[in-house]
């Protein structure tokens, strides 16, 4: 008879906890994740062979192969490109 009402309760608090992890997103569905690497904010152009845009700074970066082709940074929306090399 003990045991019964002990793993009824250790049964129960799982149940509980399990539950607390699945409704974990609809609680707080504002926490994305993000990444925090040297890399974080730059986006690869898809209509430009291998230019990459760095949101942070405004620059975009085109290669050449293993080299750098073009340098430029936006300066602000509307404006031409600012060549930088």
């Amino acid at each position: 008879m003990r045991t019964d009402t002990y793993t009824k309760a250790v049964l129960t608090v799982i149940a509980v906890f399990l539950g607390m992890i699945a409704f974990k997103q609809y609680v707080r569905p504002d926490v994305v994740a993000q990444a925090q690497g040297g890399f974080a904010g730059v986006q690869y152009l898809s209509n430009c062979n291998s230019c990459f845009y760095d949101g942070r700074t405004g620059e975009i970066v085109k290669y050449s192969g293993t080299e750098v082709f073009g340098h430029y940074r936006l300066s602000k929306v509307g404006q031409p490109l600012v060549r930088i090399k």
